[in-house]
């Protein structure tokens, strides 16, 4: 029989971030031991040797884990570890991803993630057995986690074996390999913040709807704002620096959605400058959290009926500031936010995102869920959503 847990679990993180994780997990799961780190990657050892496929950890630097393997030279090595590991008959979904090698944007010039992994996971793919009834690892088609699924996790880098893990999917899980998300980035966006908004939007899954209104705090150059409007929202910037045309003329003369600047600093920014119907604060400034979150708190502050929530991003002086994320989260949810949770994207460099839902946010995002299970022919249970109280819903997490 295959032995369906290790010694050792694996966590996916931001290149350089690996002493921060470690650092998380001895607060939060202090029996583990730390054990190998690569860029990207670092494995911590159970002094029970029993870390199965279910593991659970809370760590908002992490954006992948699960059991640990470790290093196989080639498919026959992969497909041996698969037998020590993996019942017979279990199907197995692939997870073939790249691990960071610099902190986002300090890549070398003309580096990309994916081809190294496309590689590999060809060969996998190739070398791997018939899939048929009789196979002994049937393979899953695609590569998006389901809940349940039985997920084999390939790290690949440049010169290096492959590092093996698993884990069963699950809540705690990104469903994308390695917690990467694919965003389309259009030429004229005006910058990096609409590949993080839209990578935000993605993990958070916050219900934005075409018609919403949405006010971003630290909006220049205009790509979050951007994002925003090409998704239909209403956006008021505020910012005293200048907007990228592409922003101002979104519409411009049309009907439909457009951009207004507040072009002045946040602190001269009154509620009674904004539309009373207002559904999503975003903020995105080079200042300390605890002071960003004082404006925020004054914009989104009740009485905000159609609130839906907020979309933060924090940043971190340095590492050792992790050790106020739990203060940060309360005073987020000290807006009226039943539900926050915060997470370390993967173009986000030092500093999080946070993810608040109010009442109605949350309403709506289980509006949107039931729409989507009904779609793909799941059951539903909206009395049962509706009965769960506020408190079981309110998660300070990492997924």
């Amino acid at each position: 029989m295959p032995s369906t847990t290790t010694a050792f679990l694996f966590c996916v993180c931001q290149a350089g971030a690996e002493a921060a994780v470690a650092e998380e997990l001895a607060s939060s799961h202090p029996g583990l031991r730390r054990a190998f780190a690569r860029p990207g990657l670092i494995t911590f050892k159970d002094p029970g040797g029993q870390v199965p496929a279910e593991v659970e950890i809370t760590a908002v630097l992490v954006r992948a884990f699960g059991a640990a393997i470790g290093p196989v030279a080639d498919v026959e090595e992969l497909l041996a570890a698969l037998e020590r590991h993996c019942p017979e008959g279990q199907a197995v979904r692939l997870h073939v991803f790249e691990r960071d090698i610099a902190k986002p944007g300090d890549e070398p010039p003309g580096h990309a993630y994916g081809p190294l992994a496309a590689a590999a996971q060809a060969q996998i793919e190739a070398g791997w057995p018939a899939s048929q009834p009789t196979a002994r690892w049937p393979l899953l088609a695609g590569s998006r986690a389901e809940a349940g699924d039985w997920v084999l996790d390939v790290i690949v880098a440049a010169d290096e074996p492959w590092w093996l893990g698993f884990h069963r999917h699950g809540p705690g899980h990104a469903p994308t390999p390695g917690g990467r998300i694919a965003v389309d980035m259009p030429p004229e966006a005006p910058s990096r913040a609409y590949r993080k908004l839209e990578e935000a939007l993605i993990w958070s899954q916050a219900p934005l709807r075409p018609g919403d209104t949405a006010v971003e705090i630290g909006s220049s150059p205009g790509g979050a704002s951007y994002a925003l409007l090409r998704r239909g929202v209403e956006v008021i910037g505020i910012d005293p620096a200048k907007m990228a045309p592409v922003v101002l003329d979104y519409n411009k003369d049309l009907p439909g959605n457009h951009f207004v600047h507040l072009q002045r600093p946040m602190s001269l920014v009154q509620r009674s400058d904004l539309p009373t119907t207002l559904h999503w604060v975003l903020l995105d400034v080079n200042l300390a959290p605890q002071v960003a979150l004082i404006t925020a708190r004054r914009l989104a502050a009740h009485p905000r009926p159609a609130l839906m929530g907020v979309l933060l991003t924090l940043k971190l002086d340095d590492w050792k500031a992790l050790r106020h994320v739990p203060r940060l989260l309360k005073s987020v949810e000290s807006m009226g936010m039943l539900s926050v949770k915060a997470t370390q994207l993967p173009s986000n460099r030092m500093e999080l995102f946070v993810c608040g839902l109010t009442r109605q946010g949350l309403a709506r995002h289980e509006q949107v869920a039931e729409r989507d299970a009904v779609a793909k022919g799941e059951a539903v249970n909206p009395a049962g959503a509706a009965a769960t109280p506020p408190s079981a819903r309110r998660r300070h997490a990492s997924r």
